[in-house]
């Protein structure tokens, strides 16, 4: 009996032992799901991960989806996020999926068989650029300019404006964009502020003259005028000789107003009517960008401007000029490109040497004429065509070639007027250009008028 006793206790000592290791053996397994758990994917399904790199171009916060394009292709990838999908911004702050945005570059851990995002955050090599103003693209190599820096696009990089997938040629140079990339590549460009149209009208007295709009553009006076700004409210000045008005106009995205100058009463009102001298003659002068003709006084709002002076053999002049008189003689001398400094003749006044700025104006240059080509605009048919601004006529149309990066805008009575940014080749040949047709004008996309007490107000 004792010794049955003996390998009774034995035996219930082993199976109390091999229930201990068993248990402890199960709660194991237990903890270590529980740490997986955070993360909403179990270590099977975390093996079978997936990762990507790309660019969103569409958010569903409804449906808690996300679309990725992939870099350098156009494949795109419908992903869903939930509360258990871990997304940092570019700071490596923890975001929610809501807070997204249409153009980011994001790299993504999901799983494949149900598309469930564990993770999205921002590469560390890319890079983000808000809000820019000033930039160019030439087309023929597929560049962007902006920052002093030009980059490349390809056809798989994101143009987008207004919610909707966009040609570059389709965002203008008084837009404002957000550009994201990575090294020297683009691979988003969102349209954050848009632009608009101010026409002019009852202005016959002024031809000839020269109109300025708040202290960024300022152009030659001509006959059926329709001029691309930037969205905002602008001071419109125009001037020939001393007759001068001015109005406040507010300009909304992708619409067209009128500012009416039929109730002209001729009027001074802090206006400088510049004369300027200029040696040697010949040159040419530029305010904003813009040449204008020297020959007689110039009239211009108080404020500041950009001026260049530029003749071939010699060295080209900026400066700033700042109108705060009724009347002023600016003049400015050349230095021979060879001339030594001691030999220069008097430096201009009253101005100061420019530097580098994020304004619009600094982007412009100067533009060639190819007298001998054509720019010939084939569609669409029956609307007016302007080049930087200047009326040149209905399409089909042709005027002479001017090479480089400019504007074309397309107006047509009942529809939404439309600006391309072209770039035009010196290679000898005529350029032709034909524009889809342009969109009618709904209800809701109406052009606005100033005939209202805000906004029609001339100086008397």
């Amino acid at each position: 009996m004792t010794k049955y006793n003996r390998a009774y206790r034995k035996f219930t000592f082993l199976a109390i032992l091999s229930l201990t290791v068993i248990i402890t053996a199960s709660c194991g397994t237990k903890k270590s799901s529980v740490q997986r758990g955070f993360k909403g994917v179990s270590t099977e399904e975390e093996k079978n991960e997936s990762t990507l790199t790309g660019v969103v171009v569409n958010v569903d916060s409804d449906l808690k989806q996300v679309t990725i394009r992939e870099l350098e292709s156009d494949v795109e990838n419908l992903l869903n996020y939930s509360a258990l999908s871990v997304i940092t911004n570019k700071f490596g702050q923890e975001i929610e999926g809501e807070e997204i945005e249409v153009g980011q570059i994001f790299e993504a851990s999901y799983t494949p068989e149900n598309g469930k995002i564990v993770t999205m955050s921002v590469p560390e090599d890319a890079w983000e650029y808000q809000d820019v103003s000033s930039f160019s693209f030439d087309g023929d190599i597929s560049a962007l300019s902006f920052a002093g820096e030009r980059f490349q696009y390809t056809e798989s990089t994101y143009f987008e404006a207004d919610g909707k997938t966009v040609q570059p040629m389709e965002i203008n140079n008084e837009d404002c964009i957000t550009v994201r990339g990575v090294g020297i590549n683009v691979y988003s460009v969102v349209r954050t502020a848009g632009h608009g149209y101010i026409r002019l009208a009852n202005y016959d007295d002024f031809i000839g003259g020269m109109v300025s709009i708040g202290n960024g553009i300022i152009v030659p006076v001509t006959e059926n005028m329709l001029i691309t700004v930037g969205e905002g409210t602008y001071k419109v000045t125009i001037s020939k000789g001393m007759a001068v008005a001015s109005k406040k106009v507010t300009v909304r995205d992708n619409k067209e107003v009128t500012v009416d100058f039929s109730d002209y009463v001729p009027a001074v009102s802090n206006i400088g009517n510049i004369t300027f001298k200029i040696d040697p003659k010949g040159a040419d002068l530029y305010i904003n960008g813009t040449m204008v003709d020297y020959s007689s006084p110039i009239a211009l709002n108080y404020g500041e401007y950009k001026v260049r002076v530029e003749l071939t053999g010699y060295t080209t002049y900026n400066g700033i000029l700042d109108v705060e008189d009724a009347a002023k003689t600016i003049n400015i001398s050349l230095i021979e490109e060879n001339a030594s400094v001691a030999k220069s003749t008097a430096t201009p006044t009253p101005s100061s040497t420019s530097s580098a700025g994020s304004d619009k104006s600094s982007n412009v240059v100067t533009k060639k004429t190819d007298s001998k080509h054509i720019i010939k605009i084939l569609g669409p048919k029956g609307a007016a065509v302007y080049l930087d601004n200047v009326y040149q006529g209905v399409a089909p149309c042709e005027f002479t070639k001017i090479i480089g990066s400019q504007t074309i805008t397309l107006s047509k009575n009942g529809y939404i007027s439309k600006s391309y940014s072209i770039n035009v080749l010196d290679d000898g040949k005529d350029a032709k250009f034909d524009f889809p047709e342009l969109i009618e004008e709904s209800s809701d996309n109406k052009k606005d008028s100033t005939d209202n007490e805000t906004n029609d107000k001339t100086d008397k």
